[in-house]
């Protein structure tokens, strides 16, 4: 899986290159430039005839646009750098290539004042690329002055714009900006993409991203410590062993699903079926006694166990809970509601179930105020929290502030807590107590429906009933949740799914990843 990394981390990256074998960074550089050239004509085909304008920084990321003007320059390519700061305040290898370029003829304007700009306007809007090589990784607040004022342009002008390593005003660190920023159509970003260029909003403004190796060694690569990794099908494939020729349906577990009061008794379906659909042998809905009489007609795959009332209190939960003895798997909260007892019911639930357990909805929100006691659970649990849930579990005041570190929130939550976390949105995070971190690609808007989350607990639940770690089986089943919407989307459209057009293209999405396995 390709790794996610920190600032931090791509330095250290950067300093082993150079420091322990030995790699100067002007080869760095150079490798930099070139495979951005590449990526351009990977976008454009043959450059000849194109003109192309580079808007260069004073530090390494200016440098690596003074190589592709170098390299383009060669090629008979019309390009122009327009560099935001005196050339005299540039030093090292930024200065070196961009005293090579001068040399050899080419064009460099510099740009200290917003006068500066304004008269090459009409030269720059009739570029064919824009190319960002301002700030990259090396940003810490808002553009200001000439920096600002290029950045607004390159957005107003809307020529195709390539940025180098990070779209400049982006965060690298966490999944926000830092105000004004470059919204590139692609990026080429150097050994491994940047935390925050991984996360809404500023994956919006990353565009189509490649990441490249500039000559890292592999060996350095592979050893080097990441903030989380790029789930994809390779992986969930390989947690997905064909049955064997004598399995039964107890082979594959028993599912309980608790939750569903009365008008919500849906979640609670959703789930079950969801489970059964991912491959768990058994699935049975704990739910009211009103709402399981219904689901024999309703969803016949799934069995029923009536509870006494729905008020979802200690008693529900004793009841509940001697029930599940036995069985592999409790799901519990889909449709649930939020009542006075919930919290007494959850606590005493979290507490004393000795089974793996997925908490999702209000299972989470009954949860709020007492998280704690996720913290005297006796067997694993994974929760499901959407950001606002999270925000409830955490307190905090908004759900921009746990979308602002995404990352960071469901590592910090599964260490204080000892879970593994499943924080839904577009790009869900998957963390586990230890501190590793998963991010996931697939999924689009259709996901944005009532009952998609309850499908996902459900599926979850499935595969820890098949048999898969907590922090695998909640990695799967959210590779394939996005997948299996992904499919939907592209054979009808982008509006009209619901849960359980999802929960049909589940298999869909099996097959796929089995497929390219094979």
């Amino acid at each position: 899986m390709l790794k996610i990394v920190s600032t931090a981390q791509m330095r250290e990256i950067d300093r082993a290159a150079i420091e322990e074998y030995g790699i100067p960074e002007t080869i760095l550089m150079e490798n930099a430039g070139l495979e951005s050239i590449r990526f351009l004509e990977e976008t454009f085909g043959s450059l000849d005839g194109k003109r192309i304008g580079i808007f260069c920084g004073k530090g390494n990321n200016g440098g690596d646009g003074f190589v592709i003007a170098r390299h383009l320059h060669l090629r008979g390519v019309d390009v122009a750098v327009y560099l935001l700061a005196e050339k005299g305040a540039l030093k090292g290898d930024a200065r070196l290539n961009m005293e090579i370029f001068r040399k050899m003829g080419g064009r460099i304007k510099e740009f200290l004042t917003d006068t500066d700009l304004r008269k090459h306007k009409i030269a720059i809007r009739h570029a064919d690329a824009l190319i960002d090589a301002i700030l990259g990784t090396g940003i810490n607040s808002e553009l200001k002055g000439i920096y600002k004022t290029a950045v607004e342009k390159i957005n107003e002008w809307k020529r195709f714009c390539l940025a180098i390593d990070i779209p400049t005003g982006l965060c690298s660190d966490r999944g926000d900006a830092y105000g004004l920023h470059v919204h590139a159509d692609a990026t080429v970003s150097f050994g491994f993409p940047k935390t925050g260029m991984m996360f809404y909003p500023s994956a919006e403004s990353v565009g189509r991203l490649k990441a490249v190796n500039i000559s890292f060694p592999p060996e350095l690569l592979d050893k080097s410590e990441c903030d989380a990794r790029m789930l994809d099908g390779d992986y969930v494939s390989s947690q997905l062993p064909a049955p064997s020729p004598a399995s039964h349906k107890g082979s594959f577990g028993h599912v309980v699903v608790s939750g569903g009061t009365i008008g919500m008794g849906g979640a609670v379906g959703l789930a079950s079926l969801a489970a059964l659909k991912t491959g768990a042998g058994l699935s049975t809905a704990v739910v009211p006694a009103e709402v399981a009489r219904r689901f024999e007609l309703g969803i016949p795959e799934v069995m029923s166990f009536p509870l006494s009332s729905d008020a979802f209190d200690e008693t529900e939960a004793e009841t509940l809970l001697e029930f599940s003895t036995g069985k592999s798997v409790l799901v519990v909260g889909p449709g649930m509601g939020r009542s006075g007892t919930g919290s007494a019911f959850m606590q005493k639930v979290v507490a004393s179930a000795e089974i793996p357990m997925v908490i999702d909805a209000d299972g989470l929100n009954n949860l709020a105020g007492n998280t704690d006691i996720l913290k005297k659970a006796k067997a694993p649990i994974v929760v499901t929290p959407h950001p606002g849930e999270m925000a409830r579990l955490l307190g905090a005041s908004s759900t921009a502030e746990i979308n602002a570190n995404r990352l960071g929130t469901a590592k910090e939550f599964s260490a204080r807590y000892n879970c593994v976390t499943v924080l839904k949105g577009a790009r869900t995070v998957i963390a586990d107590p230890s501190g590793k971190a998963y991010v996931n690609p697939t999924g689009n808007p259709n996901l944005a429906s009532g009952g998609t989350g309850d499908v996902l607990a459900g599926m979850i639940g499935g595969l820890l009933a098949r048999g898969l770690e907590p922090v695998d089986a909640a990695c799967v089943a959210v590779y394939l949740h996005g997948l299996a919407a992904n499919i939907y989307t592209e054979e009808n459209d982008h509006l009209s799914m619901s849960a359980s057009n999802l929960i049909d293209f589940i298999p869909v999405a099996l097959s796929a990843v089995n497929e390219k396995e094979e």
